[in-house]
């Protein structure tokens, strides 16, 4: 997070009704996209929570904390069903936001500073009731958004952990105007759009930031991903297991050899299933079964000789001679 010390100005952004209205000259330059923007707006945040946040020091140095009931969500439970959400509480006055799709920016006009929220570090964000609504104050955005520690304080203290802080903005501006219906847009469509109900300020926040958090997803370790990428590719069939020089994968299993354009028919059928290597993996198994312990050891004398059966009946009959019957193998039982 980043301290402002001056509001964003308007024409760094492109409104969102103005973005769809066109195809874009770049998709990777250009400035940020407008979402949503509410003035006035009131932010709320834990007074022992922002004291670990040095971001939230200037936009909270003049208020003075006061007693709130504790947050409960949609469903009336507690919203993080911790007792510390009954302390004391910093409300910030007429704050400006700014959803855009690279950061969310929280500033304070009384306190002539605010701040920039890269979306990474908002790790929740769900619609809230309040404790005590009022007739034009019954819901408000929740947000816990993480900070992390500086590079500096990472390297003093690898064990270092991110700190986290509460949010609840109660924005006032409803949904941004949408994009008018093109002359392929029939009367039935016109019909739609106009039943359709209002957004409220804060559902039409919520989408918005829902839509610019899923443009900045969270990094993924190059370990994880390459064992997740890998793997689904692996399932669908779309790659084999290869070295990371960017050499041939080995044969499949079973295949004797490459897989080919000219020998695919084989292994897969028309439909891609795997097909071939039975006769392999039969060869295989009985391969195995005769495999035993001593099987690589080197036979002895007269291993693999074959000796014609009536050599072997002259040699049974021959009783006189001691030698040669101390010779014979085997002998014939029936």
């Amino acid at each position: 997070m980043e301290i402002l010390r001056e509001p964003p100005k308007a024409s760094s952004f492109v409104p969102l009704i103005e973005h769809q209205s066109a195809t874009p000259a770049s998709f990777y330059n250009g400035p940020p996209v407008l979402h949503y923007y509410s003035d006035r707006s009131k932010l709320i945040v834990l007074e022992h929570e922002a004291r670990s946040v040095p971001a939230f020091a200037p936009l909270l140095q003049h208020l003075g904390s006061q007693e709130q009931p504790q947050q409960t969500g949609a469903n009336g439970a507690e919203s993080n069903g911790d007792s510390e959400a009954r302390g004391k509480q910093k409300v910030v006055e007429n704050v400006d936001v700014w959803v855009t799709s690279d950061k969310l920016f929280l500033y304070s006009n009384d306190a002539n500073a605010g701040l920039s929220i890269p979306y990474p570090s908002i790790s929740l964000h769900a619609i809230q009731s309040l404790p005590q609504p009022s007739p034009s104050e019954q819901q408000g955005l929740y947000m816990q958004v993480v900070s992390f520690p500086s590079s500096e304080m990472a390297a003093q203290d690898e064990d270092a952990e991110p700190d986290s802080i509460s949010v609840t903005v109660i924005p006032t501006a409803s949904a941004p105007p949408q994009v008018a219906s093109t002359g392929s847009g029939t009367a039935e469509d016109g019909l739609e759009g106009e039943d359709k109900p209002e957004q409220t300020p804060v559902v039409a926040m919520f989408n918005a930031l829902s839509t610019c958090s899923n443009l900045h997803p969270d990094p993924v370790e190059d370990e994880e991903e390459g064992d997740e990428g890998g793997s689904r590719l692996f399932r669908a069939g779309l790659a084999f297991p290869g070295s990371t020089d960017g050499g041939l994968p080995p044969a499949m299993p079973g295949s004797g050899g490459w897989i080919t354009a000219e020998n695919m028919h084989e292994y897969f059928d028309e439909e891609g299933n795997w097909i071939g290597g039975d006769d392999q993996e039969e060869a295989d198994e009985e391969r195995g079964d005769q495999d035993g312990p001593g099987a690589d050891e080197p036979l002895g004398p007269g291993a693999g000789t074959v000796r014609p059966r009536q050599d072997t009946e002259q040699g049974n009959g021959d009783a006189s001679g001691a030698k040669d019957a101390e010779e014979t193998k085997w002998r014939r039982t029936s």
